[in-house]
């Protein structure tokens, strides 16, 4: 490679080069391998059902880099596992018909997986729900890993539906409460058998009658309207401020775009309310994203530290956790093999270790 050639001075440096690829969102290796090097395997076959903002960009290398990346996760955990003698999960599934309702799938996911969702009280913060309704849907065999390298307007989610053991991908730089949204979303495609590309979750105005159907079923499960419609009545709600959506949202573990989705399609929010809601909601999010930029920028020992080990815990499979954590115990991982695998600073593996311990 050039780069490594003290005297070349024709290219950047590769902290430049780094900067770039981020400037272009492009994986770094990117700018320098050639692509008829990469041995990438065979990838499956994905309906995109995206709505994209610039229908002339067609370049997905680096989203095909993730979902190779998503199933070479898959097999590493079950290699992992056959190494250790770790029995794999079955995989077990409803079926539906493919004139069933988003009513009739609703309650199949509900029956079926055991989700009484409407309790959403129980937990502490929309982070342990998230990782909680993860983990309950790996125990039926299907493997839910985040990808990370990918802008949310590109890709929130994807379903690849296999036989033996199908995947739900979905973006690490999603909140807790969008990322439960695209679990259940993700999983009725994988009820359905299909292998989908997916990056609108919230809008209830999407071209893609999939999407619509995903979207409903999701909603209902993780916002049950005789639950919703109890709240409503108990705090004699009709007219509704950012206050009260994000109080509902807390209530049920979700995002405030879910709550107002929910209100329009239960006939609490006119189209123009929904939209003004929707534009406040996103608004404020860039606000405060770029108010924490300048402060991180400013003074960098005043912003609040990242917590490491969460956010691995957080981006990887709960089954991947779990088998590592087996696997330090008996000796088969050090903390450095642990550092590398999940992409962290050896100080943080006890952190991880230790939360993954009160499974």
């Amino acid at each position: 490679m050039l780069w490594i050639s003290i005297g070349n001075n024709t290219l950047p440096s590769i902290n430049q080069a780094k900067l770039i690829a981020k400037a272009l969102k492009l994986p770094f290796a990117g700018l320098y391998m050639n692509k008829n090097n990469i041995k990438i395997g065979h990838l499956p076959s994905i309906r995109n059902l995206r709505t994209m903002s610039d229908p002339i960009v067609t370049d997905n290398s680096a989203l095909n880099i993730e979902i190779a990346d998503l199933i070479r996760s898959k097999d590493f955990l079950f290699l992992t596992k056959l190494e250790l003698g770790v029995e794999n999960t079955p995989m077990s599934l409803p079926t539906i018909s493919d004139n069933a309702t988003p009513a009739e799938v609703v309650e199949i996911i509900r029956s079926f997986f055991g989700l009484e969702l409407a309790k959403h009280n129980k937990y502490t913060s929309s982070r342990q729900f998230y990782l909680q309704l993860r983990q309950k849907i790996e125990s039926y065999g299907i493997f839910i890993h985040c990808f990370s390298d990918i802008d949310l307007e590109v890709a929130r989610g994807v379903a690849i539906w296999d036989d033996n053991v199908p995947i739900i991908g979905i973006n690490a730089k999603d909140s807790p409460p969008a990322k439960s949204f695209s679990i259940i979303h993700e999983l009725v495609h994988i009820i359905k058998r299909q292998s989908t590309l997916c990056n609108e979750m919230l809008s209830s105005f999407s071209k893609q009658k999939e999407e619509i159907f995903c979207n409903a079923v999701a909603g209902e499960v993780l916002v049950p309207l005789n639950a919703l419609n109890e709240i409503l009545k108990q705090n004699e709600l009709n007219i509704f401020i950012l206050d009260d959506i994000k109080k509902i949202a807390d209530r049920f573990c979700v995002s405030k775009e879910v709550i107002i989705r929910r209100l329009y399609d239960t006939d609490n929010l006119t189209k123009d309310d929904y939209n003004t809601h929707l534009s406040e909601i996103r608004q404020n999010y860039e606000s405060e994203r770029e108010a924490n930029k300048i402060a991180r920028q400013e003074d960098k020992n005043k912003s609040i530290p990242r917590n490491i080990s969460k956010e691995a815990i957080d981006k990887n499979s709960s089954a991947i956790c779990h088998i590592m954590f087996l696997g330090y115990g008996e000796g088969y991982f050090s903390q450095q093999d642990l550092s590398g695998l999940l992409g962290i600073k050896e100080k943080h593996i006890p952190k991880f270790i230790a939360e993954v311990s009160k499974w």
